[in-house]
């Protein structure tokens, strides 16, 4: 275990032993579009890399309270393709799309503190997969990202004449992600990790209270991760050279239509 997830977990073990009795389950389903936005930039910082693109998503996500303490789980999924602007190995500018696939899965608790206010604290596995599709001469690329993170923070609720409006925010700790890339057939496939990343991610809700089944839900995610170390890449088995994966910054505008029950 590492040392993020033995830090969550430490943190999480002393509101787990004081549940009290009282319990009750809620939930919710969703339709989203997230606008993504992945940047790459070479050591010289300059920008390498950029993709960006709506995707239309679905939610689902469960809680169970307890008194002041709650479980939570949700799912998140979304797929489509973006624009890619980039460039060769040669350093010429090369135009395409980008087939995305993104899916995450998160597990948690919340304290309630008093006042509306509350503690959170998640783990939370990603996987995103990105198919830079071939253009003119360049072939295309095939991606695969696999993290897990930390994400903790708090937030805060009012009760308001237009229903309960909430707001949050959270520092997100992720640890080095796997990397599995395929060159279409051209060089055999590799699989390296990057380095430790962290971000930071707020959101916002509206529950009216003339809908209390609606729910409206803004999020806006950031995280930047630092350049790999270099690894071996081969041809049918002979070495051909190395490849790394540059710095690059995750960003994502994400917004919900739920439905509560």
């Amino acid at each position: 275990m590492t040392p993020i997830f033995r830090a969550g977990l430490a943190a999480a073990l002393p509101f787990l032993l004081a549940l009290p009795a009282h319990a009750q389950w809620q939930g919710g389903i969703g339709l989203s579009a997230r606008d993504a936005r992945h940047s790459e930039y070479d050591q010289g910082g300059r920008r390498l890399v950029r993709e960006q693109g709506w995707l239309p998503g679905v939610t689902l996500d469960a809680g169970y309270r307890r008194g002041d303490f709650t479980w939570f789980g949700a799912l998140e999924w979304y797929r489509h393709d973006i624009d890619y602007r980039g460039q060769t190995q040669g350093g010429a500018a090369a135009g395409s799309t980008t087939a995305t696939n993104l899916a995450a899965v998160r597990l948690g608790g919340a304290w309630a503190i008093g006042d509306g206010y509350s503690v959170q604290a998640a783990f939370e596995a990603d996987r995103w997969k990105r198919d830079i599709r071939s253009s003119g001469g360049s072939a295309g690329l095939q991606e695969t990202y696999r993290s897990r993170r930390l994400v903790a923070g708090a937030g805060k609720a009012w009760q308001t004449a237009a229903g309960t409006v909430s707001a949050d925010g959270a520092i997100v700790l992720s640890e080095p992600e796997r990397l599995h890339v395929g060159f279409s057939g051209l060089l055999d496939p590799v699989s390296f990790d990057t380095h430790r990343a962290h971000g930071w991610r707020l959101g916002a809700s509206l529950r009216p209270a003339s809908v209390p089944w609606l729910e409206l839900r803004a999020r806006y995610d950031w995280m930047t991760v630092p350049r790999s170390g270099d690894a071996d890449i081969t041809r049918n088995g002979q070495f051909a050279g190395t490849v790394a994966q540059p710095e690059h910054k995750r960003q994502a505008l994400t917004l919900t239509v739920g439905y509560r029950f």
